[in-house]
C-alpha cells in the first residue's frame, strides 16, 4: 500500500518518467528517433534525408537488438510514416536489402518534397505485419 501511494505522490510530482514517453525518445544505431510496436517486438528508426528528399525506416526486433543494431525483417509491402511538424504522410515501400528473406524487408524507403521543413522528428509509425496491425509514436529528443 505504501508502495502505490509512494509512486502516486512521485507521479503527482512529475517526478516518475511516462514510460511511453521515454519509449518515444529512444534513438537506434543511427541516431534517429525510434517507434514501438507491440510490446517490446519491432523497433522502427525513422532517417529523413531532407537533401536528398527521402524517408528510411529500418526495422529492428525487441530493445536488445535495437542497441546491437540488428535488423529483423517483416513480412509487409508498405508502412506509413505521419509527421507532426509539419504535418506529413508518408508511404514508404519495402526495400529489402540483399541479406532479407524472400518477401520480408527490413528497410522501407520513400520519397517527399518539404523534408526540410521539418522540425524535431516526431510522430507515428503504422502497418501491418502479416495481418496484424501496429502504430507507435516517435519524437527526437
Amino acid at each position: 500500500m505504501k508502495t502505490i501511494f509512494g509512486l502516486a505522490l512521485l507521479a503527482g510530482l512529475g517526478l516518475v518518467a511516462d514510460a511511453s514517453t521515454a519509449r518515444a525518445q529512444e534513438v537506434g544505431p543511427n541516431k534517429m528517433p525510434v517507434a514501438e510496436w507491440g510490446d517490446e517486438e519491432y523497433h522502427l528508426e525513422v532517417i529523413p534525408d531532407a537533401k536528398a528528399g527521402t524517408v528510411t525506416v529500418f526495422v529492428y526486433g525487441n530493445h536488445d537488438d535495437l542497441h546491437k543494431a540488428k535488423k529483423m525483417a517483416i513480412e509487409t509491402k508498405t508502412i506509413t510514416v505521419i509527421f507532426k511538424n509539419p504535418e506529413m504522410t508518408l508511404k514508404l515501400e519495402a526495400a529489402p536489402e540483399k541479406d532479407d528473406p524472400k518477401d520480408k524487408t527490413t528497410k522501407f524507403f520513400g520519397k517527399a518534397e518539404g523534408l526540410d521543413k521539418l522540425g524535431k522528428l516526431e510522430g507515428t509509425i503504422a502497418g501491418k505485419v502479416g495481418t496484424k496491425p501496429y502504430s507507435g509514436g516517435f519524437k527526437q529528443k
